[in-house]
């Protein structure tokens, strides 16, 4: 009888491993130095055994299906009618099996009745499920659908998909002026679902707006089970508990999926765990929503795009392992504007190679029992619990977020996140760190108009309005949208917006600020501290451009026939001081050291300025630069969004 293969090697201790990666470590503290915490408090290890397996493992509800199937939705985001509908033909044509359109002032520009006509000429609305991206407009967007569809001939019941519909959600981003009302808007619009509209979701709640706020894995989760919670009992409290299931069955979860590859896929496991303990608390334990993930827009750069391409495949790849039932990949360069046919291709068949190339279709739960995921799972899902609860001895999620403990707490993660970038905890290819020093980006940055707050009106206004031709914007109002607590959040975005700076200023026809690196002396030392501050300095835009100098006078030289506005001196540390006590203190308006030797006041004494390491804040240091070159600041209405920022601006 053939022995099994693993039985050939014997069993290694978790005392063996330890003992060889720390004499590996050559005397670095384990825990310290691969041990981190995520911010959510979870234990991340370097590898994790057997006996971290939890007891039991936590029991992951998935479909009773074949395979690992997830449905392809793709994105539609053209402002332009005509495009937007070639879009949605070419999407169907080329093997999406669902497709989400957004709507003003996001997406197509539709105000009319004759708009949305042109917006689905030709498209077949009850052939495949179609989301429309309305916000709170979900009211006078079904009704546009009603209409359309009977002037097709066809029955408005066989509408599929969503016109998203989570009133909560809409008050916490501040798009409607009441948040009081938010259960008669429940009721009303939610009661027409209910009756007229069998194959549309009832709910879509978009728990991945918080993630683009910078809530954390277990705070997205958890915010979704609050608000599912709040739906569940006012649909109990309206209709009674018999319409549960259907409410359930008919109800879309959006989570944003991030590139932290092992934790996203125990996000979706977590959230699958969850919410089948929150509709099992009502009563409903044969049925689960729908859940819909997204590869979220909160780590992708406007610079250095095609790193937006790696992003998006892990994150594709972690949302399909974790279970989604259907999936939106973003294309690459949707960030800065809006994406053609090629981005939308490579989009489009992220998906589809990870399903028949990769087969990651094969299997459901395909990572059941794996010793990271399942422990990760466990200790997310426990996590979130805790949220959950803490929700609840205050009333519950509304509450929870009138009184600021949500938002608040969203912030102060958003906070950490933004701190760990500038001070280089977590780097951002292409933009933090390795920037390309040739990319320009402005000329692509797209301008776009700002979400106003709406009068959200009842079923029967909405349908009477429509029915008299009133504009989808009617229910506009004069004011933008407040700031709150579900404001995007991009922590690439204050580094982007100094490299936009820095491309204006040279528009203006200034010369972009010249930083001329002086390497000199020990080899190791210097072209290690040239490669940091290469890196550190090119985040602003800058031209930096390396000298080599075999003494003070030929750098002298340089400077005089270059004038550069910053000189940074290359070096080891003993070799500082004699250089720079040989330069004219004159020589450049800043003249800055490499690192921070003990010698650092007798640099300053002998005409250095600044001091450039390990220890800088990236984002003050760049922004006290900016100052010192006299770049000018961009008036951002829109702080996190680049096409906004030049909203009404000539460049």
């Amino acid at each position: 009888m053939t022995k099994r293969l693993m039985e050939e090697f014997p069993p290694v201790s978790s005392e063996a491993w330890r003992a060889a990666v720390e004499q590996d470590l050559k005397g670095a503290d384990f825990d310290k130095k691969l041990v981190k915490k995520s911010l959510d408090g979870l234990t991340l290890k370097p590898y994790f055994r057997a006996e971290d397996l939890p007891n039991p493992l936590p029991e992951v509800p998935r479909d009773a299906k074949e395979g690992n199937r997830w449905a392809t939705r793709e994105e539609i985001r053209e402002s332009d009618l005509g495009e937007a509908n070639a879009h949605i033909l070419r999407s169907l044509r080329r093997g999406a099996d669902e497709l989400a359109v957004y709507l003003y002032p996001i997406g197509a520009d539709v105000r009319t009745s004759g708009d949305f006509k042109r917006l689905v000429e030709e498209v077949w609305l009850d052939a495949a499920p179609i989301h429309w991206l309305c916000g709170p407009l979900s009211a006078p967007t079904l009704a546009l659908l009603a209409s359309e569809m009977r002037e097709q001939g066809k029955d408005p019941a066989a509408l599929q998909g969503s016109v998203e519909f989570d009133p909560i959600t809409d008050a916490c981003a501040g798009w409607v002026h009441r948040t009081h009302d938010w259960k008669a808007r429940f009721v009303d619009l939610g009661g027409v679902f209910l009756r007229e509209y069998p194959s549309l979701s009832v709910l879509t709640i978009r728990a991945s707006l918080y993630e683009k706020a910078g809530a954390s894995l277990a705070q997205e989760i958890s915010i979704a089970a609050g608000l599912l919670m709040e739906y569940l009992t006012a649909a109990r409290e309206a209709w009674g508990d018999d319409v549960l299931p259907e409410i359930v069955r008919r109800t879309e979860i959006r989570f944003g999926v991030g590139t932290n590859y092992f934790l996203e896929i125990a996000k979706v496991r977590a959230a699958r765990w969850v919410i089948s303990q929150v509709v099992a608390a009502f009563g409903v334990t044969d049925v689960l929503p729908k859940f819909h993930g997204v590869t979220t827009s909160s780590n992708k750069t406007l610079y250095d795009p095609n790193n937006n391409l790696l992003r998006g495949t892990i994150e594709a790849m972690a949302a399909v392992m974790g279970g989604v039932d259907s999936l939106s990949v973003a294309a690459y360069d949707q960030g800065y504007h809006a994406p053609d046919e090629f981005s939308e291709h490579l989009a489009r068949n992220t998906t589809t190679l990870l399903r028949d190339e990769a087969h990651l279709g094969v299997i459901n739960d395909p990572l059941k029992g794996s010793y990271t995921v399942e422990r990760l799972t466990h200790d997310l899902a426990h996590a979130v619990w805790e949220l959950v609860k803490s929700y609840e001895t205050v009333g519950g999620f509304v509450q929870a977020w009138e009184n600021g403990t949500i938002g608040d707490e969203i912030r102060r993660v958003s906070n950490e996140r933004a701190v760990g970038v500038s001070r280089r905890r977590r780097t951002i290819v292409g933009t933090t760190v390795y920037p390309n020093l040739q990319e320009l980006r402005l000329p692509d940055v797209q301008a776009r108009g700002a979400m106003f707050q709406v009068e959200s009106p009842s079923w029967h206004d909405a349908r009477e309005g429509v029915a008299t031709g009133k504009e989808l914007t009617h229910w506009l109002t004069d004011q933008r949208v407040p700031s709150t607590p579900l404001d995007s959040f991009r922590p690439s975005w204050p580094y982007e917006h100094m490299r936009l700076r820095t491309e204006r200023f040279v528009l203006t026809g200034a010369r972009r600020p010249l930083v001329i690196l002086a390497e000199f002396g020990d080899l190791t030392m210097r072209k290690a501290r040239v490669g940091f501050v290469a890196g550190f300095l090119g985040v602003g835009g800058y031209d930096v451009q390396t000298r080599i100098v075999a003494s003070p006078e030929e750098l002298v030289t340089v400077a005089q026939g270059e004038k550069p506005d910053a000189i940074v001196l290359c070096s080891s540390d003993p070799e500082y001081l004699p250089f720079a006590e040989a330069l004219p203190k004159n020589l450049c308006p800043n003249l800055i050291v490499a690192g921070q030797p003990e010698t650092s006041e007798a640099l300053l004494a002998a005409g250095v300025t600044d001091f450039i390491h390990i220890r800088c804040d990236l984002l003050e240091t760049l922004g006290a630069y900016h100052d010192k070159f006299e770049i000018p600041e961009i008036p951002m209405n829109e702080p996190l969004d680049p096409r906004q920022m030049l909203a009404g601006s000539n460049a």
